[in-house]
């Protein structure tokens, strides 16, 4: 496996970064930004290709470098669902109804609703029901289902976990407001009452559907949070670079320049581990689904301590919630929180472990 960005990446990567500059408010000024900045935005990712490619032109990798260019700009688009959904049907085009076909060659915005209330984020936990194409159950914490065309939905579909296509302006579809750590990606708790389904995955697909899903969907929140991550350190350390105490900058002191090298470490470490599960799953590797639990633990943890230690150089006026830096580590708590935290993950990866280890004793 090279982890070697080729050409095409890197200017895949450079050219996100560019149009993010042109068509997005600078990162102190993101949390400004309104329904108009937030379509204009949309429209050029559109334009750029980013949804027509995903899951074809556009792997794990790319999608992830596009992830970490948002996060590390704090922009906010429907991003996160629109191209994981189509990244996780894509190799199945051919086996699926209509409704989700459709959807590889439109420009719809989409949500993913896995999480209910009281709930976790295993697949294994959803109670919501799909009966003669009606949807019924609640999801909470979707992210932007206000501004989406489609919300896919995971729901029992003949007793066993599917995924749902429901239209999000249908009737039987009711979106409340929840309180959301980061204001530039609006939650909401999305209640479906014999709400129409236009298309569904029944079991067996959707089984290989939904791990990729929630894989590639993990995957896109911790680039994302490498991606805040990275712009927090960034501007710690300029903050080091230009303050000046006692007729020296900050960050000649020895012990500042320790934590910056630690949190150097942690955030490029923290990419390194996204990059390698994205390949993972780009290359179809065994346990390309572990890989990437183990990326989302570490990078859950990772980024934060990146924050965390970041804001220290900052001293106290850091912690105010206009800095900027405030609002990096809200963007990363709130990707931390997302398709599973660190112990989510930790505890499935033990189970899994366990699981093969028992399997192995039978076995001998």
């Amino acid at each position: 496996m090279d982890l070697e960005l080729s050409d095409e990446q890197v200017w895949l990567e450079e050219s996100i970064n560019t149009l993010l500059v042109r068509r997005w408010p600078a990162a102190e000024a993101a949390w400004q930004a309104g329904d108009a900045e937030r379509m204009r935005l949309w429209e050029s990712l559109v334009e750029f290709g980013l949804l027509a490619g995903a899951g074809s032109d556009l792997g794990a990798i790319e999608l992830c470098l596009v992830a970490r260019a948002v996060g590390g700009h704090l922009a906010a688009v429907p991003l996160l669902g629109s191209v994981a959904v189509r990244y996780a049907l894509a190799p199945f085009a051919g086996e699926l109804p209509d409704g989700l076909a459709a959807l590889l060659s439109s420009d719809s915005r989409l949500s993913i609703g896995l999480l209910e209330p009281g709930g976790g984020w295993s697949t294994a936990d959803t109670r919501a029901r799909v009966q003669s194409d009606r949807l019924t159950g609640t999801k909470a914490a979707v992210e932007h289902a206000t501004a989406v065309d489609h919300l896919a939905v995971v729901a029992l579909v003949d007793g066993e976990p599917g995924l749902a296509l429901v239209r999000s302006g249908s009737p039987g579809v009711e979106l409340t407001p929840q309180s959301a750590l980061d204001g530039t990606v609006p939650l909401s708790r999305v209640a479906f009452a014999d709400a129409e389904v236009e298309a569904a995955v029944e079991p067996g697909l959707a089984e290989k559907i939904l791990e990729r899903l929630v894989s590639v969907a993990g995957l896109l929140a911790a680039a994302e949070a490498t991606g805040a991550a990275a712009g927090i350190f960034e501007q710690a350390r300029a903050y080091a670079a230009e303050r000046r105490q006692f007729g020296r900058t900050i960050g000649s002191n020895q012990a500042l320049r320790h934590l910056m090298a630690d949190l150097h470490v942690r955030q490029a470490s923290a990419w390194s581990t996204t990059l390698y599960a994205a390949a993972a799953l780009d290359d179809g590797i065994p346990g390309a689904r572990l890989t990437a639990s183990v990326a989302k633990a570490y990078v859950a943890r990772a980024a934060r301590e990146v924050a965390h230690g970041a804001m220290q150089v900052f001293g106290g006026i850091a912690f105010t919630e206009e800095h900027p830096a405030h609002r990096f580590l809200r963007r990363i708590i709130l990707r931390e929180q997302q398709f599973g935290d660190a112990a989510h993950h930790e505890r499935e990866l033990g189970r899994i472990l366990a699981a093969g280890a028992i399997k192995e004793g039978v076995a001998a």
